[in-house]
């Protein structure tokens, strides 16, 4: 639910401004101006300009196509153009619209993925302006993350997202998007302007921006991850300010480290990143699992050749296969550590725990998933009850991340609660790091207002 008090200040301060820009441009006349102020809004709460930039080049395409005379759409757009007048569901336009996707069943379900998604802005903006009491613009590709917080801050009620490989329904998940936005919207007695002036302007405001999810206060990493990257990549860790949304492990957490790999135009390792946020799906994200890195460190260049030449990494899977596949696979912290000594790097060292009479805790990621997660399961808790690396707001637009397990979570803007978490520690030798422990969970716990707290170590 919106607050009426602090919608109708919204609408007296800028807000109507922001609502007459929609209608005028989705109703009226559309124009460049529409492309200039979305690319200004999207940077609200999206920190890749190349995303951003990919969003503007779009929607400039489609003014191109609206306003030149025989310029012409994309595929898909023409047979909407040839349905005749009448009231049609959202359902039905959907249906029109993907099989002129299909173009005559020549196209596969992944292929049209590929097209929708690819130009996820000229069509959804074309839908709106065709049918605008049924769709609804989506500037939030790279960005589910934000979509869920709003959801989940306001009470709109999602679809559940489609599996990997269903490709049409990742594609129609849009048209789920819509139905659930209509709803809010004839809920709150909204327009549709009013509608997108909330979806791209107050609600990221509201929900606190890239504040709400780029995390500037990075946790010790616990995990390293290849990444692969093209000839378009080859400069991207140039820039020290660089943040980018990228592919990433299921089990890649915040703070963890991000290996650079070029596949052309050199094949080689080529710097180190970190993860910036808490990894989420994106249903329109061809990969789907991602996560924004950022903070790149670059390296002297480590070629295909040397990692195949050297002792340690010689035996690595990933190297023998070529470096084939290598988008999320991890690098044990020993490993990690000597690509820095052939790179002659500076970087801190990744630690981790070494014992020769126990070699099956050498991490704190050991713990959690051979001690941890197995007493979760054994207590009946599934992994949909409990989440890793929680991030929260504290007050005034402060953020706090909980790093270990918090079971049960409830999340809105100014209010958390969990029922209880566990916080995990590869070892814990002495009596006084216990107590360090315990008092760490003990504050995680109070942000939470959760009546227990749990430390972990391989010791118990």
């Amino acid at each position: 639910m919106i607050n009426e008090y602090v919608w109708k200040t919204y609408l007296k301060a800028d807000g109507k401004r922001i609502v007459d820009f929609f209608e005028r441009n989705l109703e009226n006349s559309f124009s460049e101006e529409y492309a200039h102020k979305i690319r200004e809004l999207h940077r609200i709460y999206c920190p890749s300009k190349m995303v951003n930039e990919d969003l503007f080049s779009e929607l400039m395409e489609l003014s191109d196509g609206i306003n030149i005379v025989d310029y012409g759409f994309a595929i898909g757009c023409y047979p909407l153009f040839e349905l005749p007048e009448g009231n049609y569901s959202l359902n039905y336009v959907m249906d029109v619209f993907y099989q002129g996707l299909k173009d005559n069943d020549t196209i596969s379900d992944s292929q049209i993925f590929d097209e929708f998604c690819g130009g996820m802005a000229y069509y959804t903006t074309f839908l709106t302006v065709m049918f605008p009491e049924l769709f609804i613009p989506y500037y939030f590709r790279y960005n589910y993350n934000v979509v869920e917080k709003i959801a989940q801050e306001f009470g709109i009620e999602l679809p559940p997202i489609p599996v990997k490989r269903n490709y049409k329904a990742r594609v129609y998940h849009y048209r789920g998007i819509c139905a659930a936005l209509n709803d809010f919207r004839n809920q709150q007695g909204l327009t549709p302007y009013e509608l997108c002036a909330f979806l791209y302007d107050f609600a990221p405001n509201y929900i606190g921006g890239l504040g709400s999810y780029i995390i500037e206060d990075l946790p010790d990493p616990k995990s390293v991850f290849f990444i692969g990257g093209s000839k378009d990549d080859a400069f991207l860790g140039d820039d020290p300010n660089a943040i980018t949304c990228w592919q990433c492990s299921p089990d890649a957490r915040a703070g963890d480290l991000i290996v650079m790999y070029l596949r052309t135009p050199v094949s080689a390792v080529d710097s180190v990143w970190r993860s910036v946020s808490v990894g989420f799906n994106d249903p329109f994200f061809y990969y789907y699992r991602c996560t924004y890195i950022a903070k790149p460190r670059k390296l002297r260049r480590i070629t295909q050749k040397l990692l195949q030449e050297d002792p340690v990494f010689r035996e690595i899977p990933i190297v023998r296969k070529n470096m084939q596949g290598i988008n999320g696979v991890e690098l044990y912290p020993s490993v990690y550590n000597h690509l820095l000594e052939l790179a002659d790097s500076d970087l801190p060292r990744l630690k981790y725990f070494v014992n020769n009479t126990d070699v099956e805790y050498v991490r704190e990621k050991d713990v959690e998933n051979k001690l941890i997660k197995p007493l979760l399961e054994k207590l009946g808790y599934t992994e949909n009850e409990y989440q890793q690396q929680l991030y929260i707001e504290i007050g005034n637009h402060n953020h706090a991340l909980i790093p270990d397990f918090v079971i049960h979570p409830i999340v809105t803007s100014g209010h958390q609660s969990a029922d209880f978490l566990l916080e995990a520690k590869c070892s814990i030798p002495s009596t006084i790091q216990l107590e360090e422990a315990k008092n760490q969970a003990r504050g995680y716990a109070k942000l939470l207002n959760a009546k227990y707290s749990v430390v972990a170590a391989k010791e118990g």
